[in-house]
Parts: structure tokens; C-alpha cells; sequence
């Protein structure tokens, strides 16, 4: 007898049926990826990385603090708060560093402040960023994981006072 010489392409009839049993198979423990955890893992991943990396060569890691003003009112409490985190990490904090937009646009690339923070890290003035929330950078998830991707390929980091979980935005 002799096989056939083309590959198989595709999804046999047998192929599908284990497919679909796969899928619906009630003794199957499916756990689906909560998107906001996965995004905290993510940034704390990249977080640890690039502080062990500055500490490793014996550089004290720079960072920008920064904030949105809510209601109208200058956001000093989120920019102490991020500045205490900063000191209590051991990280450094130069003066023009702390950046706030004055108008909160949702889209962090249309922000002046974020921009500035962005090119700061990008030129290497800074190592990262320090916010209270995530939802300072961006309350929409895929802005905010387009805004940690850009630092991280930049080799910066983003460092959250309150981590994404215990604020509950999504």
C-alpha cells in the first residue's frame, strides 16, 4: 500500500472532534488570564529586570514622578506619595523630574507631561517613571499596555505606588 506524497493540510473530521471535546470537556479546569494581572506581572517582570541591572553595574536608579490632576486640583498627595515610594526604593529624583499634565487626555500620547517623561527615559535621563495607579498612565488597558511596552523599549521601567490589582480598574 502506498501513502500519499502531499501533507496534510487542515482538520480532519477526527481532528476537529477532539478539538471541540478539548473545549467542552466538563472535568477540564479552565482559568481564564485576567488582563489586568497579566499586565502587572508584565511591568513587575520588566521593573526587577531593570533595577537589578542599574544596582548590578552600581548606578542608583533615576526616576520621573508622575501625576494628573483630578477635579481641576493640583495632584500634590499623588506626587508626594510617588516621590516617599521613590526614597523608600532608594532611587534618585531630580529636580524638573516630577511632570504633571495639567489637561488629562486619555490618550498618554497626546500628553505633553507623558511625552516628556518618555523622552527623558528614551535619552537616558531617566531609568523610569513612578505613578500612583496604572489608570495615571492610561484607565484603558490596551493604552496602557502600548505606554509600558514604549518604556520598556526604551529600557525604562514603570514602577506603580498601588499595584494594578488592588485599584480595580478595568
Amino acid at each position: 500500500m502506498r501513502q500519499g506524497t502531499t501533507p496534510h493540510r487542515g482538520q480532519d473530521w477526527m481532528d476537529e472532534e477532539r478539538a471541540f471535546q478539548a473545549r467542552h470537556d466538563p472535568s477540564e479546569v479552565r482559568v481564564a488570564t485576567d488582563p489586568v494581572v497579566r499586565l502587572m506581572k508584565a511591568r513587575i517582570d520588566v521593573l526587577d529586570n531593570r533595577i537589578a541591572q542599574l544596582w548590578a553595574v552600581g548606578r542608583v536608579p533615576r526616576v520621573c514622578l508622575y501625576a494628573l490632576p483630578i477635579g481641576g486640583q493640583e495632584p500634590t498627595h499623588s506626587r508626594e506619595k510617588a516621590r516617599q515610594f521613590a526614597l523608600q526604593k532608594g532611587w534618585q529624583t531630580g529636580m524638573g523630574q516630577a511632570v504633571t499634565d495639567r489637561h488629562g487626555a486619555t490618550d498618554p500620547q497626546t500628553r505633553p507631561g507623558w511625552s516628556f517623561v518618555c523622552q527623558q527615559i528614551r535619552s537616558g535621563f531617566a531609568d523610569g517613571v513612578v505613578a500612583v495607579t496604572h489608570s495615571v498612565i492610561s484607565p484603558n488597558l490596551d493604552e496602557y499596555e502600548v505606554q509600558l511596552q514604549l518604556v520598556e523599549a526604551h529600557l525604562g521601567f514603570v514602577a506603580l505606588v498601588t499595584s494594578e490589582t488592588t485599584v480595580g480598574n478595568r
